[in-house]
């Protein structure tokens, strides 16, 4: 996920109360933000990978090693894939990077014994079939839905990684509001 997106998605978990971690490592497993938060007298966890992208040329989820090597196709190709292909190569990356034993003892490790929500943010997807197949494993977040609400809801709680953005991001929008009224700022 790009750099700012990262921190708007960061800004926006802050936003709602969370307590964040980015950027987690253990060897070569990466996790791309965990968050906890307590609401009504429990602790809330989530762990959220991204993948925003704004033109995508080929699927979220790569093909699996076995599966490239038989169609002797690139894991990230463009080729289109029948639903079984896509529901595989789905299933291999939710375990690498939700389900895996070392993204598992990472989590138990910084937080033992939560149960994680597991979600994606994601920007532009060119295949809808691999959205409607990832929904049956995981939360999915439209990364317009983070900046609507970045945007749009009042929050009392404010980061420093992505504040500057999101108010960036919300003075273009005030703008554009404006405009479409056909008024000044001025």
């Amino acid at each position: 996920m790009s750099l700012l997106a990262e921190n708007l998605v960061e800004e926006w978990m802050n936003r709602q109360g969370f307590f964040t971690i980015r950027g987690v490592r253990d060897g070569v497993a990466e996790i791309d933000l965990l968050g906890v938060r307590t609401k009504k007298g429990s602790i809330e966890a989530w762990h959220i990978e991204s993948q925003v992208s704004f033109n995508p040329v080929s699927y979220v989820t790569p093909l699996t090693n076995e599966r490239a090597k038989k169609i002797g196709k690139a894991r990230t190709t463009a080729w289109k894939r029948s639903p079984e292909i896509i529901s595989e190569s789905v299933t291999a990356w939710i375990e690498k990077k939700f389900n895996s034993t070392a993204k598992t003892k990472v989590r138990e490790r910084l937080w033992p014994g939560l149960k994680w929500q597991k979600k994606l943010v994601y920007g532009v997807v060119r295949h809808s079939e691999e959205v409607s197949e990832l929904e049956k494993h995981i939360a999915l977040v439209p990364f317009y839905e983070v900046l609507r609400d970045l945007c749009w809801n009042e929050h009392e709680l404010f980061s420093a990684t992505g504040t500057d953005i999101a108010n960036i991001v919300e003075y273009y929008e005030d703008c554009a509001a404006v405009r479409q009224r056909g008024k000044s700022r001025k």
